[in-house]
């Protein structure tokens, strides 16, 4: 699997149950590899995933469908 990232902001953090909400939802869709929050940031997220399978755009979708306003910032 070739892997790329990107950089998606939430306009809000996230606890630890939106947090887990959001691994889950992202880490069900076919191609994505790894989430994590950022380190210093809860609103941040890095989400590895193989383009060819899935895209950003997809990624982002699901997670507004959850609820969480997000936004991509960085590939």
């Amino acid at each position: 699997m070739a892997t790329t990232n990107v950089l998606m902001h939430l306009s809000a953090p996230l606890d630890e149950r939106g947090l887990r909400d959001v691994r889950d939802t992202l880490g069900e869709i076919a191609g994505v590899g790894r989430v994590e929050p950022g380190r210093k940031l809860r609103r941040v997220l890095l989400v590895d995933y193989d383009p060819r399978v899935v895209s950003a755009q997809a990624l982002v979708a699901a997670i507004r469908h959850r609820g969480y306003p997000a936004q991509l910032v960085g590939m």
